[in-house]
């Protein structure tokens, strides 16, 4: 019985896990390119800055960065969608 609610419980964070999920990919790919563009932003512990500098500067990151950027886009576009 305990591992079924377990099991029920873990399928019904699925939803939530593609966003959580590609913001992860974003960190790990961006950082590098957050770390030389957006120091200040970074410095200031604040998401939403951080976000819109990434956002502002996005042309000038690496590869990697902007595809788990768009990646990212894409599944909360996807989540709005799908609410």
């Amino acid at each position: 019985m305990a591992k079924a609610v377990i099991i029920w419980g873990a399928m019904a964070l699925l939803p939530f896990a593609a966003p959580l999920s590609a913001q992860d990919n974003v960190r790990e790919a961006c950082m590098a390119d957050i770390r030389q563009f957006c120091s200040a932003e970074l410095a200031s512990f604040s998401r939403e800055k951080v976000r819109a500098c990434l956002v502002k500067n996005i042309k000038k990151t690496s590869p990697g960065c902007q595809a788990a950027a768009k990646a990212r886009r894409d599944a909360e576009r996807a989540k709005k969608k799908g609410s």
